[in-house]
């Protein structure tokens, strides 16, 4: 069951949330005039999230590398930096949780008055990641400097940019009659999305993966940080 479990997370979810983001796409192309702005919202979001997951992953990946520089052991005997504390499994459910989530964000839309909340929520979602990855590429810019690193760019940051920073302004420019309750379940939303995909998610997994046997759940390498072989002793 594990090694199906790992096997899962290398190649086949991304393949599951492409198909799920090209699915999403054709039928938001056919409803798109029919659907209220949260609805529209999380279209965006979940069509997003397999080109954002394939720049951190694939082309060019490395985000793991960063992730687990920052906040793993400082201790260079204690790092693994393929795996802990972000591992395959872990950001596999962060990112699926981060497509899926906002996809049933869109069928509450329907049937509730929560289009605006869930408008405001796939908002700060765009812009956060916006913030996250430029945020990420400064630092690793400042820390890189002096290795040959020449810009902020960090894996992410592409996408974030071209794609959530649109959808974000999209989003903030067609927005109509906010309340403060709008506001109120917008951070109802936001929190439980962000607790299921990411605390949830990390704490008792990242301890259960870190207990499997070498090199389970790990990324093959530090992909687009390779070219920075001094990169984790940076802390």
């Amino acid at each position: 069951m594990i090694k199906k479990l790992d096997k899962w997370c290398d190649i086949d979810w991304i393949i599951f949330i492409c198909v799920t983001g090209v699915i999403t796409a054709v039928a938001a192309a056919i409803f798109w005039d029919k659907m209220p702005l949260g609805a529209q919202g999380a279209v965006f979001v979940a069509i997003i999230m397999p080109f954002h997951v394939l720049e951190e992953w694939k082309f060019p990946g490395g985000l793991h590398y960063f992730y687990n520089v920052l906040l793993g052991p400082k201790e260079a005997g204690k790092q693994q930096l393929d795996r802990f504390p972000m591992s395959r499994l872990t950001d596999m459910i962060t990112n699926v949780g981060l497509q899926w989530i906002p996809l049933i964000y869109l069928i509450f839309c329907f049937f509730t008055n929560l289009s605006n909340a869930a408008a405001l929520c796939m908002m700060l979602l765009c812009f956060i990641e916006v913030l996250a990855h430029t945020g990420a590429g400064t630092l690793t810019y400042i820390w890189l400097k002096k290795d040959g690193k020449k810009t902020i760019y960090h894996p992410g940051f592409a996408t974030s940019w071209m794609l959530f920073l649109p959808s974000g302004i999209y989003l903030l420019a067609h927005l109509q009659n906010v309340t403060a309750n709008d506001w109120l379940w917008c951070i109802i939303l936001f929190v439980i999305m962000m607790l299921i995909c990411i605390p949830l998610t990390e704490t008792p997994l990242k301890k259960w993966v870190i207990k499997q046997d070498q090199g389970m759940f790990a990324f093959a390498d530090a992909k687009y940080y390779k070219k920075y072989p001094n990169f984790g002793k940076k802390k």
